[in-house]
C-alpha cells in the first residue's frame, strides 16, 4: 500500500511543471541521462557507423594541418570546405584524439557530447519551468537525433552544443559569456546565425550599453581570431567566400522540407527571396507582438534602449543624474529564464520554418527545442503535441525524402508556428539550475 501511494505521488509529480517540482525534476533528469548513456553505448555497439561526412572532415583537416590556408583548395571526398575556421580547429583536435580519425574513439567523443548537450538542454527546460516533468522524456526519444551524434558524427552537434550553452548562460544573466559561446558556435557552423536576432534582443533588454558593445565586439573578435591564420596567409577573401557562403544553392535531391516543389522552383532566386521575405516578416511579427509585447512593441523597445543608452553615455560628457532618476530612465533588469528560452527557441524555429533547405543533420538544430515550443503552443491538446512531434520525427526518418514526407514536415512546421504564435506568453518561475 505504501509503495502504491508512493508511486501515485511520483506519477502526480511527473504531471507538474518542472518549475514546481524541482527535486523530482532533477532526479528524473538524472535518470534520463543515465538511460541515455546506456542507449548511446548500445547504439555504438550494435549499429554500424554511417559514412557520410566524417571521413571528408578528416581529409579537410589533414590539408589544413599540412599547411593549406586557401579555403578554395581545402576539399574532401564530399566537396569543398564550407564551414568557418572553428570547424577545422575542433576536428583537428578530434583527429589528434582519435589517432588520425579512427571512428570508434570519435563515436565515444560524440556520445559524451550528446550527453552534455542533453544535460544543458534539460537545464534550459528546468530553468524555464513551463513544461510538465514527464515531457523531459520526450527529449530522449528521437532515433534521428541519436544517429546524428553517434552514428554520423556531424559538426552540427558541436555548433548546437555551444548554442544551447549560450541560451542557458543567458538564463543565468551571464550575457557576455553567452556571447562568447554563441560566437564559438558560429565559428563551427553558421546556422547559429538563426538565433542571433533573438540574442541581440536579449542583449538590448538585459544589460547596459557598455556591455552590449563589449558583447558585440567580443563576438566579432572571436571570428577575427578564428580567421587570422587564413587572413595572415593572404586568403581572407576565399575564407569569407566559403566559410560564410550565403549564396549557396542546395541540391533538390537532398532537401527534407521542400521535396514537393519542382526542382526549378526550389533552386530559383525568386523562391529564395520569398523565403527571406517571409523569414523577416514572421520574425518581426513575433518580436513585435510576442517578445516585445509587454514593452509596447519593437519600436518602444528601441525607444527605451535609446534612452537607456543616453543615460549610460551622460556621465562621459560630464552630466550626472541621481540614482533614482537613472533607474527610472533605465528600466532594464535580469532576464526571466522562461523569456530567454521563448525568444531563442522561437527565433531559431522561425529560421527553420523559412529555411531554403533542411538536410537530415539539420534536425539537430531544433529537435531539442520542439518540446518547449509545443507545450507553449495554444489550441493543441497534449496528445496532439506528442503526435505532432512524432510526425516530424517520421518525416525525418523517411530516406530519401519524398514529396509526401516533405509536405507533412512543412505542414507540421506551419501548425506548430501558428499554435506557438497564438499562445500568450506567461513567464515561468525563475528557477536556476
Amino acid at each position: 500500500i505504501i509503495m502504491a501511494m508512493g508511486l501515485r505521488g511520483v506519477l502526480r509529480g511527473l504531471g507538474k511543471p518542472v518549475g514546481e517540482a524541482r527535486g523530482l525534476t532533477i532526479g528524473f533528469a538524472l535518470f534520463l541521462l543515465a538511460c541515455e548513456a546506456a542507449l548511446c553505448c548500445a547504439i555504438v555497439w550494435k549499429q554500424p557507423y554511417t559514412k557520410i561526412d566524417f571521413d571528408a572532415y578528416m581529409q579537410q583537416v589533414e590539408l589544413f594541418l599540412g599547411g593549406e590556408r586557401d579555403y578554395l583548395k581545402i576539399k574532401g571526398e564530399t566537396g569543398p570546405l564550407v564551414y568557418p575556421g572553428g570547424f577545422l580547429y575542433v576536428f583537428s583536435a578530434i583527429r589528434y584524439a582519435t589517432g588520425g580519425g579512427q571512428v570508434f574513439p570519435a563515436q565515444v567523443i560524440f556520445g559524451v557530447l550528446y550527453l552534455l548537450s542533453q544535460a544543458v538542454v534539460m537545464c534550459i527546460y528546468i530553468s524555464a519551468g513551463n513544461v510538465p516533468v514527464w515531457a523531459l522524456g520526450l527529449l530522449c526519444l528521437s532515433k534521428r537525433y541519436h544517429s546524428i551524434f553517434v552514428l554520423r558524427l556531424f559538426n552540427d552537434c558541436f555548433a548546437m552544443f555551444f548554442g544551447f550553452l549560450a541560451i542557458h548562460l543567458c538564463q543565468r544573466s551571464k550575457l557576455l559569456w553567452a556571447a562568447l559561446a554563441m560566437s564559438v558556435g558560429i565559428s563551427i557552423k553558421m546556422n547559429l546565425l538563426l538565433m542571433l536576432p533573438g540574442f541581440l534582443l536579449l542583449l538590448v533588454k538585459g544589460t547596459t550599453l557598455p556591455k552590449q558593445i563589449f558583447g558585440v565586439v567580443l563576438m566579432i573578435g572571436v571570428q577575427f581570431l578564428v580567421a587570422m591564420p587564413f587572413a595572415a596567409a593572404g586568403y581572407s577573401s576565399s575564407y569569407l567566400a566559403k566559410a560564410f557562403e550565403f549564396s549557396r544553392v542546395f541540391i533538390h535531391h537532398w532537401t527534407v522540407n521542400f521535396k514537393f516543389l519542382p526542382e526549378e522552383v526550389f533552386v530559383s532566386t525568386g523562391f529564395a527571396k520569398l523565403l527571406l521575405g517571409l523569414h523577416l516578416a514572421i520574425l518581426f511579427a513575433f518580436a513585435h507582438l510576442r517578445w516585445c509585447r509587454k514593452d509596447g512593441g519593437v519600436f518602444q523597445v528601441i525607444k527605451k534602449w535609446s534612452i537607456a543608452s543616453a543615460v549610460s553615455v551622460l556621465p562621459l560628457v560630464g552630466v550626472t543624474l541621481s540614482v533614482s532618476k537613472a533607474k527610472k530612465l533605465d528600466q532594464r533588469g535580469n532576464l526571466d529564464p522562461n523569456y530567454v528560452a521563448d525568444v531563442m527557441f522561437g527565433c531559431n524555429f522561425v529560421g527553420i520554418l523559412c529555411a531554403r533547405s533542411l538536410h537530415y543533420q539539420f534536425y539537430s538544430w531544433y529537435f531539442p527545442t520542439m518540446v518547449y515550443l509545443l507545450f507553449s503552443a495554444r489550441g493543441i491538446p497534449a496528445f496532439g503535441k506528442v503526435l505532432l512531434l512524432l510526425l516530424i520525427e517520421v518525416s525525418f526518418n523517411v530516406f530519401p525524402s519524398t514529396p509526401g514526407s516533405s509536405a507533412l514536415l512543412t505542414a507540421c512546421h506551419v501548425t506548430l508556428t501558428v499554435g506557438y504564435f497564438l499562445s500568450t506568453f506567461k513567464a515561468g518561475k525563475a528557477k536556476r539550475v
